[in-house]
């Protein structure tokens, strides 16, 4: 950039939460926490931007943009990631202040660029609104009532032309785009707003045929999201070169389905009538749980806050609650052995979430209570497998457990120590969440420097845009 001082602050605040949210994807973890401990820096930089008084100055497309980018590096590097669902509800009011729930079909005066741009913002924020609702254990802010906004349209960026003609049957074609599974999203996202709403009732426990209900539609939009990845995968193997989106696009619609069925697969040892709760949430576990086979979605797993730590809460409660209900209906050694082999692959799914757990550790999650739990657990199952005392199992797992937890916690905390100064008058701790809040003022851009591109800016500059 020539003249890096005419550069809107809207553009240079979601650059900075561009490389905020890709920090995840490094693979060398020491370079990927060096640069974590950065993403924390212009995550508040923006999170001030977002929150400065004059708010008129946010009420743009841009100002959306830097929002929803805002509440995604804040789950990615586990800023506040637990309280997305509050800020959330901030930006689904913004937008529609801002008349994105209205379809720009009835409010004229656009041009087809500007239209299918405020339908892929309404949807995104849709999404992320779903989302936080599950985690948040809230109720989504919005119905199928409250908006009329047509779905995304399946097209390129390349092809969103002022000057174009959309033909609407050329639309719908399966035609494999950037933007096929923002629109494969958008066609569940009604389904799984209603899902939603059931997971976290207040008042009364809906009826379970309706629960089986919607399982079994959430279960076929899963089966038609595998359809269209594999179609994707075939047709347009160069359109994009890893398996990240694909992992991405299945773990934001399996999750849904875990969800429903947990609290009913819960009470299956007591009750058959929940049987199928107990099949089907086991099974939508352990896909999530094959997430972790894509060595780059594994990355964004390791550090990732908010609805990225599916596999820690959900699905490894469910995995170990069946193999342990498994295990207590076999009523001889005989039984045992002869299950064994069948058993294994689900076993090495546990040691799976063990070892996943213990890495999340290593990756710079300060909660030891996930992997003391799993470790306590996975003890359990080893000594029913030899019929040992489970008692005295999980106390052994739980001291060894925390034992590596304290060793893998002296270490992160001694490393991170080595490479800042801390202010001793500070009385806080040291944690993702428990950073000092920097003014922008105290952000160095030299980091932006690359070669040709000078982006040597002063962060009065920012203070002053």
């Amino acid at each position: 950039m020539k003249d890096p001082g005419t550069a809107k602050a809207s553009f240079v605040v979601t650059l900075l939460l561009v490389m905020a949210n890709a920090t995840s994807l490094l693979d060398d973890v020491g370079l990927q926490q060096e640069w974590r401990a950065k993403a924390r820096n212009w995550i508040h930089v923006a999170q001030s931007w977002v929150s400065a008084p004059i708010e008129k100055d946010r009420l743009s497309l841009d100002g959306l943009q830097v929002y929803c980018l805002l509440l995604l590096a804040r789950q990615v590097n586990c800023v506040g990631a637990d309280l997305v669902w509050i800020s959330a509800g901030s930006l689904m009011r913004m937008a529609i202040q801002m008349g994105l729930h209205q379809d720009p079909d009835h409010l004229g005066g656009m041009t087809p660029l500007q239209k299918e741009t405020r339908r892929r913002l309404w949807y995104t924020i849709l999404e992320m609104n779903v989302q936080a609702a599950l985690d948040s254990g809230m109720r989504p802010m919005v119905t199928a009532d409250d908006f009329d906004t047509r779905p995304p349209s399946n097209l390129n960026d390349e092809d969103l032309d002022n000057k174009m003609q959309w033909d609407s049957p050329k639309e719908m074609l399966p035609t494999p785009t950037r933007a096929s599974f923002q629109c494969l999203l958008a066609s569940s996202v009604l389904l799984r707003l209603e899902a939603t709403r059931v997971i976290n009732a207040l008042q009364e426990e809906p009826p379970y045929d309706h629960v089986l209900r919607l399982g079994e539609e959430l279960a076929s939009v899963c089966r038609k999201a595998t359809v269209s990845i594999d179609h994707h995968k075939s047709v347009a193997k160069n359109l994009w070169p890893t398996e990240f989106p694909y992992s991405c696009c299945d773990h934001f619609h399996r999750r849904f389905l875990l969800c429903l069925h947990l609290p009913y697969a819960a009470k299956a040892a007591h009750n058959p009538m929940y049987s199928f709760s107990s099949k089907a949430g086991f099974e939508a576990a352990l896909d999530l749980l094959s997430l972790l086979d894509d060595e780059i979605y594994r990355r964004l797993l390791l550090v990732g806050g908010g609805m990225f730590r599916d596999i820690l809460t959900r699905g490894a409660l469910l995995v170990f609650l069946e193999l342990i209900t498994q295990l207590e209906r076999e009523s001889s050694a005989f039984v045992k052995k002869r299950n064994q082999a069948r058993r294994e692959p689900f076993l090495e799914d546990a040691r799976n979430i063990v070892q996943y757990a213990q890495d999340r550790l290593s990756y710079g999650e300060t909660n030891v209570r996930s992997y003391v739990f799993v470790s306590m657990a996975m003890g359990q199952v080893n000594a029913m497998l030899s019929d040992l005392s489970t008692k005295d199992a999980i106390v052994k797992s739980a001291s060894e457990s925390l034992e590596v937890c304290h060793g893998i916690l002296r270490s992160t905390a001694a490393n991170l120590l080595s490479r800042i100064t801390v202010d001793p008058n500070m009385a806080c701790g040291i944690g993702c969440d428990a950073m000092a809040i920097p003014s922008v003022d105290d952000i160095n851009f030299d980091f932006m420097n690359d070669g040709n591109i000078d982006f040597e800016l002063a962060g009065s500059w920012l203070v002053r845009q």
